[in-house]
């Protein structure tokens, strides 16, 4: 069994001092790509409404004038995308006869288990200057500093030898500018838990081949014997710096006692996502069900409530990475004419609104399979 190259770690070394509080500093950041400031944030907290509350904090209340890179890992926890339904997507009563959380993110993307062995990294810029490939090639730099070959497979995954060791999912704030990028790197991640607690659709594991969802994923520890969060992290700051050629950035270490994270906004934010109904949603019965899975888009969940041939109601269930135009999509349905003319009408006007190439074949294979199969 190979391994990573001792001592690769402390080779690295730390990469600035860690500080206290998140006021904003000259000090702390350094200059990059067209005079933009450049920050980079650790925190050891442990519970994930923090962490997803510091990620909300940032792009609605902060402001982000340059690329920022936000590193941290959870306890033992199953988080969902925000247009997936609970009941369907993991094991409710077993998470909590073990006491593993329940965590709706605001970002898309599928349902998921985290714990202490998973790395996760947020990438927050300007939209302007937000770019996925160029973040994936930061973690996969991060990652060769580690002695990982990764290499990029599908929609937003990485896999070493063929098996997956990072997803992602992302979030635009059109209305702030700003846009973010967060994923998990499994460095010794329980595996066994994707077994306990989640119960993928048998359409995404036989889209790929494979019997479970435990079969297709690997924690780097077993090949790089001497891999852990710190060494990943600090090799996350190195490449992060190289790439926005920042020099000089200083470490923000962020804690519950952050001037930040004591902030009413904060607190607010933070409670709302502890709440039952932003976790937990509601699953209503609905008179028309449609369900699917799109090659390369996402698996779509649709409900309407159709009352006297018109839509009232509308609930998208979805592992979509754009939960934006989820969003917009069921807001545009209620008062529709229920029928294909009626569906086109309401969902065609989303092409202005979003026109980036991913949400734009999210708008165009959603509409097309929605209307395909409703009757008139």
């Amino acid at each position: 069994v190979a391994s990573a190259p001792s001592g690769f770690a402390a080779s690295l070394g730390r990469v600035g001092a860690c500080l206290g509080g998140v006021r904003l500093s000259a000090r702390r950041y350094s200059a990059a790509r067209g005079g933009a400031p450049v920050r980079v944030m650790r925190s050891e907290v442990s519970d994930i409404t923090f962490h997803f509350a510091v990620e909300e904090y940032l792009m609605q209340k902060a402001h982000i004038a340059g690329p920022l890179l936000y590193l941290w890992r959870p306890a033992p926890v199953v988080t969902i995308g925000r247009h997936q339904n609970p009941w369907k997507e993991c094991k409710l009563a077993q998470l909590e006869a073990d006491g593993v959380a329940l965590v709706r993110r605001r970002s898309g993307g599928g349902c998921i288990f985290q714990d202490p062995g998973s790395s996760v990294f947020t990438f927050l810029a300007p939209s302007s200057l937000f770019d996925i490939n160029r973040n994936l090639d930061i973690v996969l730099g991060a990652l060769r500093r580690c002695g990982v070959e990764a290499e990029k497979k599908g929609r937003n995954d990485l896999t070493f030898e063929g098996r997956k060791i990072s997803g992602s999912a992302f979030r635009h704030a059109p209305d702030r500018g700003v846009s973010l990028h967060h994923g998990t790197v499994m460095v010794d991640a329980d595996l066994q838990a994707l077994q306990r607690y989640l119960t993928p659709d048998k359409r995404k594991l036989q889209a790929k081949g494979i019997a479970s969802v435990g079969a297709r994923v690997m924690n780097l520890r077993e090949r790089f014997e001497s891999l852990d969060h710190h060494g990943l992290c600090d090799a996350f700051v190195a490449e992060f710096c190289e790439a926005e050629g920042a020099q000089g950035v200083e470490v923000e270490n962020i804690d519950e006692h952050s001037a930040m994270c004591e902030h009413p906004d904060f607190l607010s934010i933070r409670a709302e996502l502890e709440s039952a109904e932003w976790r937990l949603g509601r699953t209503p019965d609905f008179s028309h069900q449609l369900e699917t899975r799109i090659d390369g888009v996402g698996i779509f969940d649709v409900r309407l409530e159709v009352v006297g041939g018109k839509i009232t109601e509308a609930v998208i269930f979805s592992d979509a990475l754009f939960p934006d135009v989820i969003d917009a999509a069921m807001a545009a349905l209620p008062g529709t004419d229920y029928g294909r003319r009626g569906l086109r009408a309401a969902l065609e006007p989303l092409h202005e609104q979003f026109t980036e190439d991913g949400p734009r074949l999210l708008v165009d294979s959603m509409t097309k399979w929605i209307v395909e199969n409703v009757d008139d």
